[in-house]
């Protein structure tokens, strides 16, 4: 592909000079008409040459610089012409070669197309198949812009055609291109068809003469029901009389406005794909076409309040896979860039943002919602009841106790044996390490300390226990009714540390990661699992506890209490982390590459969005409604309200008061069966 880029200025021209055919030098005249009237000054010019220029010899303009030869004087006039009174830049195509559209980056986008069809061709066919050929190769340059003034000109004047069945043949062709803003200029057979309408060119008998003219088409879609968008006729706006210097009989507008504020019930076909649809039922028309209707989600509600006011009728195709992926690796499209690519789909809707891929290959709408991922995290969990006991002390503090209690029953027995009165009970350590342990359960001794130091000691024990034994009962308690959460992760610092993986969709957020220089990037990338499927990704973030994820906050809270996976996520819940967003993205719909009515939906949503309808319909969804119930109906637990007690949290200490009663009952038959031992 070579595009040639010229800035040309005033040229001057001089016509009295020219060597070519009356009627090729018409065509030059007509164009150079046509590019006064309809191009704008200073704009650029997209130049298509057929496929003879690139290899026939011919005369060479020395007012401008381009690669290929033209094939005949009148190509080379024709781009003098273009430049007689206007500065233009322009861009000359001639080289066949197709370019991948997913690495276009390019913002200078011509406002006009001239495509010069063959004028060795004699047969309609020919003539069609270089036009496809031309608009193929101009669609895979990164200029393409379809919204542009195109001119498709039929150089072939051996006038052995239908000049309106080729012209509708050619608009066929860049219709499928989505090019709706473009006239044919091709020779007309005669102008007889045309005289009713301009009561001209007559002989004085009254019969109408054979004026050698150039007639001007274009079409008009969506003018009713039954024609809508497919190109039923072309229409002729104008003629060019090849007579003198050449007129317009009309003197028409060359590009009229095809914008349309109703579009008479036409079918919209419609690609939905939305997480939280259902099907309600599916019914089958005379064509034996299933028609499926989906739940009133807020995207569906949002696009056929759309399609009301623009007088639509929406048709919802058959849900697919992949519906948000765009290419294959073998390099095919799919998802709902390949339906609207291939011309199955005329709008897409369901959690589509913009990606750099697919707004080169589509058209988007503007924005109607804002959608803001976060960093999603394994929730703490819940501490076991059984571990509630050794949670009351540190470790360090539990080793306290112990040691305490150790050194206690070896001073007993030290202040017992050296009072000759004291018990005997005290002076063994069997019974000292008893009478210790007594004191801290809160229970009575076998004996009284007879001597005062004793008895100060196990005063000082005593408190010490009770101490001990309060602190432990009330913290005991408040830990089997609210056992407490693990620590949580509640920065990404923390995410880095915890050793997870990174679960989220390479093609949305994997961009947002790309500084090599950066660690914490490096380091998530190097970590990252590709989740197509964003449930089965939160799932096992909230579940399993393997991975973080990113996700939008109210899709988290809608799978979790109101959707069909909620069973699924019951008791398992991603924790968001409260920190500046991963990325804020536009909900936004998409629509085919120059689609006609792309200015009509951005002005319905503009006025949506300012109305606060949009929000309104998020708020009355079906989605929203069990949404909210949920929400209202859900208990949640907060640490300082009210708990009512039930056997759930009480079980664990009755099963401690019955472990407890039960050693009671061992060392009292222990102690009964000793006594027995040595009476």
């Amino acid at each position: 592909m070579y595009m040639i880029l010229l800035t040309l200025t005033c040229v001057t021209v001089a016509r009295a000079d020219v060597s070519t055919d009356v009627q090729e030098w018409h065509i030059v005249r007509c164009l150079r008409s046509i590019s006064q009237r309809s191009f704008s000054t200073g704009e650029t010019l997209a130049m298509s040459l057929h496929e003879e220029a690139l290899h026939a010899s011919g005369r060479r303009s020395e007012n401008f610089t381009h690669l290929g030869r033209v094939s005949s004087d009148v190509v080379g006039y024709i781009f003098e012409e273009m430049h007689q009174s206007e500065s233009r830049n322009v861009v000359i195509s001639n080289i066949f070669t197709d370019v991948d559209p997913t690495e276009w980056n390019s913002n200078h986008k011509p406002q006009s197309y001239l495509l010069l069809t063959p004028s060795s061709c004699n047969h309609e066919s020919d003539i069609v198949q270089s036009v496809k050929s031309q608009l193929k190769r101009l669609n895979s340059y990164p200029e393409w812009n379809p919204r542009a003034r195109f001119v498709v000109t039929v150089m072939n004047i051996s006038f052995k055609y239908n000049a309106e069945k080729l012209s509708q043949r050619i608009l066929v062709e860049l219709w499928k291109r989505k090019i709706l803003n473009a006239i044919v200029l091709t020779p007309l057979t005669n102008t007889s068809q045309s005289q009713v309408a301009t009561g001209t060119r007559r002989r004085p008998d009254g019969l109408v003469m054979e004026v050698p003219a150039l007639g001007i088409y274009t079409w008009f879609p969506y003018q009713g029901p039954n024609r809508c968008s497919v190109v039923g006729e072309a229409v002729l706006l104008d003629m060019w009389i090849m007579e003198g210097e050449g007129n317009f009989v009309r003197n028409s507008i060359f590009f009229p406005k095809k914008s349309y504020d109703t579009f008479h019930g036409c079918e919209l076909r419609v690609a939905a794909k939305v997480t939280d649809f259902r099907l309600e039922n599916t019914t089958q028309n005379s064509a034996n076409n299933t028609e499926h209707i989906f739940d009133e989600h807020f995207e569906i509600k949002f696009l056929k309040l759309i399609s009301r006011t623009m007088n639509f009728t929406p048709i919802f195709l058959p849900q697919i896979k992949n519906f948000r992926k765009v290419q294959e690796e073998s390099g095919k499209y799919i998802g709902y860039t390949g339906l609207l690519m291939n011309d199955k789909a005329d709008i897409a809707v369901g959690g589509i943002i913009r990606t750099v891929i697919s707004t080169n290959l589509t058209d988007v709408t503007r924005s109607y919602w804002k959608v803001r991922w976060q960093w999603f995290v394994p929730c703490p969990v819940k501490f076991p009841g059984w571990q509630s006991i050794f949670r009351i002390f540190s470790l360090s503090g539990w080793l306290c106790i112990f040691l305490a209690a150790m050194l206690a029953h070896i001073v007993i027995v030290f202040l017992a044996r050296f009072q000759i009165q004291e018990n005997e009970s005290f002076k063994r350590f069997v019974d000292a390490v008893l009478d210790v342990w007594a004191l801290i359960l809160g229970v009575s001794i076998l004996s009284l300390p007879r001597t005062n130091p004793l008895r100060l000691f196990l005063s000082a024990w005593m408190c010490y226990s009770l101490a001990i034994n309060t602190v432990f009962q009330a913290y005991l308690t408040t830990y089997l009714v609210d056992p407490g959460f693990e620590k949580s992760i509640t920065s990404i610092e923390g995410v880095f540390t915890s050793g997870t993986k990174y679960g989220f969709s390479s093609t949305y957020f994997d961009r947002n990661f790309k500084d090599k220089a950066n660690s914490k990037d490096v380091e998530i990338l190097g970590n990252r699992i590709d989740c197509d499927d964003m449930v089965t990704c939160l799932l096992w973030t909230a579940k399993y506890r393997n991975i973080s994820s990113i996700s939008n906050p109210v899709f988290v809270e809608y799978l979790y209490y109101g959707s069909k996976y909620s069973d699924k996520f019951r008791g398992y819940r991603p924790c968001e982390l409260k920190e500046m967003p991963v990325l804020v993205t536009d909900l936004l719909m998409a629509v085919q590459k120059g689609s006609i009515f792309l200015d009509r939906v951005n002005e319905i949503i503009y006025r949506l969005v300012e109305s606060g309808i949009s929000t309104y319909l998020v708020k009355i969804s079906s989605e929203g409604r069990k949404y909210l119930n949920a929400i209202s109906s859900a208990s949640k637990t907060v640490a300082d309200e009210y708990h009512a007690l039930t056997m759930n949290n009480m079980q664990p200490a009755f099963y401690l008061l019955f472990l407890g009663h039960c050693l009671g009952l061992i060392s009292f038959l222990m102690e009964m069966l000793f006594f027995k031992m040595h009476l």
